[in-house]
């Protein structure tokens, strides 16, 4: 989307050059470390259990927790609590599997604890970073998932899709251009060789490249996600081998034109092949939420968030600004609101013919700030016209199918990862609730959003 965010970030990285910021570029692992001496073993106790498969809400229920798996679980009377467990007594707090953004894009390490702090315990990183971004200290995402997954760093779980795969002449110059199927090939080659779990395509990418990297992956088992390229259209995304994800509805919806691709009349029917292909839509709808108003970036600055923002990252919000707006659609000012006008009855639509849908921000998108941002995509849903338990649903569980992850994770049951989520309130009534957490369990240890904001502010 961005045009002139290449030579933005370019710019940037020879300022820091020049002042002694800069250094050699190096794929920075620095970030939140875990402690090491505290127990393994917890109990939570009395607590209102949302485990999301089945629905429902099982009541004064403790759960046993020992090395960050689910090993007993049941009625506070039924579970006898092993004297060696650290308890933590949720006096009737709701407990439920830990949220996912599944689409951020990570630019400095402490986002991880803005994550947890906001009970989104996976994310998916949806580009890799060109290799001059790492000297600004945006995170190497497979070195960061190893130091993720060995404990040796706090954050949420990390899913990292690689490159960008993009036609000629690129959206952006962040793309990677492909020319030809065997460029298609080779990259797709490369971001598996490189530790990636997905293969990105973008807007531009032309059909016969985009069916290269397609074929490509699926014989090296790794999912294409991202943009549906404008030569392929949705019927192509969709079949076999079908992408995995469809970010920002944009085979449905044109973004910049501010237009409908599929005419509401075909929706229940196009809605239904997506949900028979089993392809799953990332809508983003808080980045049309969140947009500042044309020509007035102080409603960005007023946010008490941004002035907790690198300098550096501060500075690129407000020289994209114009990007933002560089649409066909006419009326500048009103083209977010139009989007989400448009995108909310499409998002409905899919979920009413059963095709899954996934909770994704676009983090760090100008206006977009981790953690905060997934929570207000729910919200979103809700306007949408979609339940709080389908809500739920779509942050947790589907974003565990989605990464065929759901044996594992995305519910509560005996045998599960203890990736969860404390609210002080219920969010089956009132989703707005998501906003109350009180604390996680990551990484097989229990931190408060208190114990967060004491790293944060270190």
């Amino acid at each position: 989307m961005f045009k002139r965010l290449p030579a933005l970030l370019w710019g940037l990285g020879l300022l820091l050059w020049s002042v002694g910021l800069g250094g050699p570029v190096t794929k920075s692992t620095a970030a939140p470390s875990v402690d090491q001496n505290t127990t393994a073993l917890y109990a939570l106790t009395h607590a209102q259990v949302i485990p999301i498969e089945p629905p429902g809400i099982l009541k004064n229920y403790t759960v046993i927790i020992d090395q960050g798996q689910i090993v007993n679980m049941g009625p506070d009377e039924q579970v006898q609590v092993p004297r060696e467990a650290k308890v933590v007594d949720l006096h009737g707090q709701y407990l439920l599997p830990g949220f996912s953004d599944m689409h951020v894009h990570l630019t400095q390490h402490k986002d991880l604890l803005q994550f947890l702090k906001h009970g989104v315990t996976r994310v998916r990183n949806m580009a890799a970073a060109p290799d001059y971004a790492y000297s600004l200290g945006v995170p190497h995402v497979p070195t960061l998932k190893k130091a993720l997954a060995s404990g040796q760093t706090l954050g949420p779980d990390l899913t990292g899709c690689g490159p960008f795969l993009d036609g000629d002449p690129p959206q952006n110059s962040l793309t990677t251009v492909i020319h030809s199927e065997a460029e298609a090939k080779a990259l797709v080659q490369q971001t598996v060789a490189a530790g990636y779990d997905c293969v990105k395509v973008y807007n531009r990418l032309q059909k016969e490249h985009f069916e290269a990297a397609r074929k490509e992956a699926d014989t090296l088992g790794i999912p294409i996600m991202g943009h549906v390229p404008f030569a392929v259209g949705l019927a192509g995304a969709l079949s076999a081998p079908p992408m995995r994800t469809i970010e920002h509805l944009n085979a449905y919806i044109d973004n910049f034109a501010g237009t409908y691709r599929i005419p509401p009349e075909r929706w229940t029917q196009v809605a239904q092949e997506t949900a028979k292909a089993d392809v799953y839509n990332c809508p983003t709808l808080v980045i049309w939420d969140q947009h500042p108003v044309y020509g007035h970036f102080e409603y960005i600055e007023q946010n008490p968030r941004f002035a907790e923002l690198p300098w550096a990252l501060q500075w690129f919000w407000r020289s994209s600004l114009d990007d933002i707006f560089d649409v066909s659609y006419p009326d500048k000012t009103g083209y977010a609101p139009h989007i989400l006008h448009l995108s909310l009855p499409m998002v409905k639509a899919l979920y009413d013919n059963g095709a899954p849908l996934l909770i994704g921000t676009d983090a760090n998108f100008t206006g977009i700030y981790p953690g905060w941002s997934a929570l207000r995509e729910m919200e979103l849903f809700a306007q949408a016209g979609i339940p709080n338990v389908a809500i739920l649903e779509a942050a947790t569980l589907n974003a565990a199918k989605m990464l065929h992850l759901e044996d594992t994770e995305g519910s509560i049951a005996v045998g599960k990862r203890a990736q969860l989520v404390v609210l002080q309130e219920n969010p089956l009534e009132n989703i707005q609730a998501v906003h109350s957490t009180v604390g996680v369990m990551a990484q097989g240890r229990w931190f408060t959003v208190e114990d967060i904001n004491q790293r944060l502010s270190r």
